[in-house]
């Protein structure tokens, strides 16, 4: 049985609503269902309110112990904002410990996502963008592929679609579109 965790913040953890919910790990499992993957064992680590420090912190206790074939690493909403003390460097050496502690032919990294900066004041454009930057720049020392979240919901131009009035977590439309792209990258590893 294969087994992928999924490891980030809020968005990872399915924050919808005001609560955590099973939504990304639901569409996720039945996107790889439909295409006839169904020995895929998913754990969801996502935990609301985390940072790349965080998460390092608890990576051996909620990744590593479930000895994965994939993980996705999705984090940055947070560590970008203000309110956490992380720059970008900081940002991209944790990302760097993650990644070499997992082993980077199990990773999928995805940049921190498109944020509405006007309901989001304490997240601004420029400083979301040196995280983009950052993790894209992980991405390639590694050789894992990478998925620009900010680019690609930033190029929708409806891209309220896939937020929630916060204009930080995602939709139900957001949801569904982080699982597909997931799903995309899995069904690569798979067929490698």
């Amino acid at each position: 049985m294969t087994k992928l965790v999924l490891f980030g913040d809020s968005i990872t953890a399915g924050y919808l609503g005001e609560a955590v919910s099973p939504v990304l790990t639901n569409l996720v499992k039945d996107d790889l269902s439909a295409q006839n993957y169904t020995d895929i064992t998913i754990v969801n680590a996502g935990i609301p309110g985390d940072t790349t420090a965080g998460g390092l912190r608890r990576l051996k206790k909620d990744v590593l112990v479930e000895n994965p074939d994939y993980v996705t690493i999705f984090f940055g909403a947070n560590d970008c904002s203000e309110s956490y003390p992380i720059d970008a460097h900081s940002y991209q050496e944790n990302l760097s410990q993650m990644i070499e502690q997992i082993g980077a032919k199990k990773v999928i990294l995805f940049t921190p996502p498109f944020i509405d900066t006007a309901r989001q004041p304490s997240r601004q454009t420029e400083e979301v963008q040196r995280f983009v930057a950052a993790a894209k720049a992980v991405g390639e020392k590694y050789g894992v592929p990478t998925v620009d979240m900010y680019h690609v919901l930033g190029v929708y131009p409806g891209v309220d679609e896939f937020l929630q009035e916060d204009g930080l977590h995602f939709s139900e439309y957001g949801y569904e579109f982080l699982a597909a792209l997931i799903v995309r990258e899995i069904k690569g590893k798979l067929m490698a």
